[in-house]
């Protein structure tokens, strides 16, 4: 069949059994067009594919390096994404770590609030009460003061008296020392 195929191509020189019976001349024309088929056919046929099939290598050889280096880019892409949820999860905890903390900081914030709320009202009453006994203080120093005063008027008449009944002595003392001064 491969025979027929071949008898059939405008490259080959039909191949008859009378070719048995040719001369060398004939032989070599028949050869040296054989030649220029074989050359034809090599040239137009398994020439451009065995570039083809070289181009091809080529190719296949560059895709394997690209995949080669796009399968590392995936890998370096993976760990990066892996590193990445890591990151992601470490900050995730940090934030729930921070939302606590807020949290606590927001109850310790309204126990200040309310602390400072009864001490604002715990002051507010102290000053009324310290008003209240600075009144009574005050009404206590002006009667321990008009008590003074009234033993202050007391001593001062007392002293009045006392300086009365003293100079009374004296003259009585000056009239006795006369009086024995006469009579000796």
């Amino acid at each position: 069949m491969r025979y027929n195929a071949l008898a059939t191509s405008p490259y080959f020189v039909r191949i008859l059994p009378a070719t048995i019976a040719m001369t060398n001349d004939e032989l070599r024309q028949a050869i040296a067009a054989n030649t220029v088929a074989i050359d034809a056919l090599v040239t137009q046929f398994i020439r451009p594919n065995a570039q083809q099939a070289l181009e091809n290598q080529r190719s296949v050889a560059q895709i394997v390096e690209l995949m080669d280096r796009h399968a590392q880019a995936i890998v370096q892409i993976d760990e990066r994404l892996e590193a990445s949820i890591q990151q992601i999860n470490a900050n995730a905890e940090q934030i729930a770590a921070l939302g606590d903390r807020l949290e606590q900081f927001d109850t310790r914030l309204e126990e200040t609030r309310q602390l400072v709320a009864k001490n604002a009202s715990d002051i507010a009453q102290m000053g009324t009460r310290h008003e209240q006994m600075f009144e009574r203080l005050d009404t206590r120093l002006e009667r321990t003061d008009n008590q003074i005063n009234a033993l202050i008027e007391e001593n001062r008449a007392f002293r009045e008296s006392q300086q009365s009944q003293l100079a009374a002595i004296i003259g009585n003392g000056r009239r006795i020392d006369r009086l024995e001064q006469q009579a000796s």
